[in-house]
């Protein structure tokens, strides 16, 4: 049974409702890039904190070129995910212009939680593995 608030006799939401819920879809879309930075930069350093306590840091050369290696395709693979959408948002707002405003917003979020994503490269490349 349903709240009288929150859907009209034919039981569907009214329209008020679901303008909200979209307000909130729209303001996670536009934060996607940050959130997948945010979890790319979890990934990369606790990897390298576990690697280290495992004693990565008195392996061999190849054992630490190889999570280096591993940990500049996640990054890749991380930065290539924001691109995608922030391309199928230019997309989208070429399709939709009322929202063009918005979907500049994801666009340009997109864009710089890209630009901090390869800007972890160098960071995997000039910092010593366990130093």
């Amino acid at each position: 049974m349903s709240s009288p608030d929150l859907a009209t006799a034919g039981g569907e939401k009214r329209p008020e409702v679901r303008e909200k819920a979209a307000g909130v879809g729209a303001l996670l879309d536009t934060a996607f890039g940050y959130f997948v930075w945010a979890i790319h930069f979890l990934i990369v350093y606790v990897v390298e904190a576990v690697a280290c306590q495992l004693g990565l840091g008195v392996a061999g050369p190849s054992t630490q070129t190889t999570l280096i290696a591993v940990l500049a395709l996640v990054t890749i693979a991380a930065c290539a995910v924001v691109v995608v959408h922030g391309f199928l948002r230019h997309r989208q707002q070429r399709e939709v212009p009322e929202q063009r405003f918005g979907m500049a917003l994801t666009i340009g979020a997109d864009a710089i939680a890209s630009i901090g994503i390869l800007g972890q490269l160098f960071a995997l490349f000039l910092v010593p593995v366990c130093a």
